[in-house]
């Protein structure tokens, strides 16, 4: 667009304006542009032409500065052309104003701008849902005394989760409602938005000239503005892990948990929490190898996101050489000339498992040792929450999956395997959660979270071997846990942080490493008279076993070398962009919706080692079951011999009845003979007579 262009256009929004300015408590506004331009070039007008065409509006009100937190508002929204006749709602927009007064580098071209906007109301027509809508970018200040001080966004409308209409669909033509809690921005070096509180209610009245009933009206677009009530969260994160699942060796329940403070007046005014609204994007993770073979790590490292080998025709991978080295969980000798493993990779078409053609997560570690809920993560061998995300965020290797749907972009798919944990997977009137984009509106007495543990199974010696191993199963080397069941929404009461961490971990569910964080987050809480609210928001599968490391054909006799002890591999879901939405309040049968202002948060759980790992030397173990067999005898030695009696007796039993059974078969039949034998006599006695 040329600059006599642009001068007219300008000229054009000035003239055909009707502007009602109205300053907010935090110095926002209201504008209402209403001129017959095509939807194209109201997107391309400028945001200063836009601003210095407004009424009212002064350049000096909105100076840089700094400040201790960063600062965004919202200065004017914009409905524009709006029409109630189907036919004539083609240019019709809702546009956001922004002052930036830090100066922040917003990004401006990827998917995390958003605004949260209220989608459904109560009878007595108060806001009870809310849902974010995209943000389209459409220009910034570019002169050297204003750069980047404002922007102009267009919300993209979407039909609605709740009931499939969009805003345009939704609103009243004689009055116009749009209840914006909040606005989230990323900015560039950051990995997540920044949402911004808004707290606004827009209401627009009248049509611009040639939109209303009467086409050659006037314009009588008016516009009002009113506070809305939010709720600015601070929101945190810890998880927790059992040691056992009902669904057998290497599987723990983990569970996600995000806390934060809520003003205690919340609570007088509007009662109990009752439910909790979120949303975020759910991945389960592929295969994370963990090991502290050096040689190993350094020979597969070259490898991350290649295939090994070709596909044969039973659909394993051929073994590649230059690697020299093999995973194998529970691999060896499967018999009739087979060898057969639960999982692996590079082991090669001589092997029947489940292959994993490449691998795209390697960690090094100094030594691997059992999980201990308590140990120091990266001491234990694991590997923490920061480190596997970076990881994530920063693989580039291969994208032959695509890229997820948000980062803009920036993270492969390759990483995350095809589909979440089944059992999660749901869709009902209160939110969906699927791989990628879920959102779920959970409430405190219904959408319970039940950690079911190994024991829950009712497992027989027979279960217990096949999934911990004989020599587990005979001395009860099994994890034990109890099945819990919890409510998604818990508030912090009085004692919870007493006692020692491994106490408040168990109390609270949380992670060890989380408590010091949580007691002075508290203590914040409580100085402030909030209260502090631990959501439970997810309960999936986490998935760590040993793996051997091994060098096919290098060992004695041609056999395997498995290297045990030193490699692991893992899987998580994980969850990105976890986003509070809105608390609902309960009180005297009344439910109230409160929308929440809170910044998104990426969740990434610590990799931490499987609860058995095998030992290097097993052979203690068959010494020590050998002598615990010849410690029985001993101890058995006085009765040993009534023992072997009656396991004889007991075998001998059945024989014995059976030999019993034919003997008085044939008695009784030796009976019936002679019985026949005199009544014959007897006739023959009488016929001589």
């Amino acid at each position: 667009m040329n600059k006599t262009k642009q001068r007219l256009l300008a000229f054009t929004v000035l003239l055909m304006v009707s502007v009602s300015v109205i300053l907010f408590p935090f110095g926002a506004g209201a504008n209402v542009y209403a001129a017959e331009l095509s939807e194209t070039e109201f997107e391309k007008t400028n945001v200063m032409y836009d601003l210095k065409s407004s009424e009212g509006f002064n350049i000096l009100d909105y100076p840089f500065y700094d400040s201790e937190t960063p600062e965004i508002k919202v200065i004017n929204v914009v409905e524009y052309c709006y029409s109630f006749k189907t036919n004539m709602r083609s240019n019709f927009g809702l546009y956001l104003y922004v002052y930036n007064p830090n100066g922040q580098d917003i990004v401006t071209d990827g998917f995390s701008n958003k605004v949260q906007m209220a989608i459904s109301y109560d009878s007595e027509g108060n806001p009870n849902d809310y849902e974010k809508f995209a943000l389209q970018f459409c220009s910034v200040s570019t002169e050297s005394n204003y750069y980047r001080l404002f922007y102009k966004f267009k919300v993209i409308d979407h039909k609605s989760n709740k009931d499939g209409k969009t805003l345009l669909e939704r609103v009243n033509s004689l009055e116009r409602r749009y209840d914006i809690s909040g606005i989230e921005l990323l900015t560039r070096g950051n990995n997540t938005a920044t949402e911004y509180p808004v707290n606004g209610t827009y209401k627009f009245t009248g049509y611009a000239k040639g939109y209303g009933p009467d086409a050659e009206a006037e314009s009588t677009l008016t516009s009002d503005v009113q506070f809305l009530e939010t709720i600015e969260l601070d929101v945190h994160h810890t998880f927790y892990r059992t040691k056992s699942s009902s669904k057998g060796a290497g599987y723990q329940n983990q569970l996600d948990t995000v806390y934060f403070s809520v003003p205690e007046r919340f609570f007088e005014t509007y009662g109990t929490l009752q439910r909790i609204k979120a949303e975020w994007y759910e991945y389960k993770t592929k295969d994370i190898v963990v090991t502290s073979n050096s040689d190993f790590y350094e020979r597969a490292y070259e490898y991350l996101g290649i295939q090994t080998g070709e596909f044969d025709q039973y659909g394993m991978t051929q073994y590649n050489e230059a690697i020299g080295y093999s995973l194998g969980q529970n691999a060896g000798d499967a018999g009739g000339g087979f060898n057969a493993a639960q999982w692996g990779w590079n082991l090669g078409s001589g092997y029947l498992h489940r292959p994993a053609p490449a691998l795209y997560y390697l960690f090094f570690v100094n030594n691997i040792s059992e999980y201990d809920p308590y140990a120091d993560i990266v001491e234990n061998g694991g590997v923490t929450s920061n480190a596997l995300y970076e990881y994530i965020r920063n693989y580039k290797k291969t994208f032959d999956s695509g890229r997820l749907e948000i980062k803009d972009g920036s993270i492969s798919a390759d990483l995350f395997a095809d589909d979440i944990d089944d059992y999660r997977k749901m869709d009902t009137e209160f939110g969906k959660i699927q791989k990628g984009y879920s959102y779920y509106d959970f409430d405190a007495d219904v959408d319970l979270q039940h950690l079911a543990s190994w024991q829950e199974s009712n497992p027989g010696f027979w279960d217990n071997w096949v999934n911990w191993g004989l020599f587990e199963a005979l001395f009860g080397n099994i994890p034990k846990d109890e099945s819990i069941t919890i409510s998604p929404i818990y508030l912090l009461q009085s004692g919870d942080l007493n006692g020692t961490n491994p106490e408040i971990c168990e109390r609270l569910l949380i992670n060890n490493a989380d408590v010091s964080a949580l007691r002075s987050f508290a203590s914040e809480a409580e100085r402030n008279n909030e209260r502090v609210v631990l959501f439970r928001f997810a309960t999936s599968d986490y998935y760590s076993a040993a793996v051997d490391i091994m060098q096919l054909n290098q060992g004695f006799m041609w056999s395997d070398k498995h290297i045990t002890g030193q490699a692991y591999r893992a899987y998580e879901s994980v969850f990105l962009d976890f986003d509070i939405i809105q608390l609902t309040f309960f009180k005297d049968g009344v439910y109230h919706v409160i929308p929440v202002v809170s910044s998104p948060i990426d969740i990434v759980d610590a990799i931490t080692p499987p609860v058995t790992m095998p030992d290097d030397t097993p052979w203690w173990k068959i010494v020590l079951a050998v002598l615990a067999l010849i410690l029985l005898c001993l101890l058995l030695w006085p009765v040993l011999p009534y023992i072997f009696k009656g396991l004889i007796w007991l075998i001998c039993l059945p024989f014995r009845l059976i030999s019993k059974l034919f003997k008085a078969t044939a008695n009784s039949a030796e009976k019936r003979r002679r019985e026949k034998e005199n009544e014959k006599q007897v006739e023959e006695g009488k016929t001589e007579t």
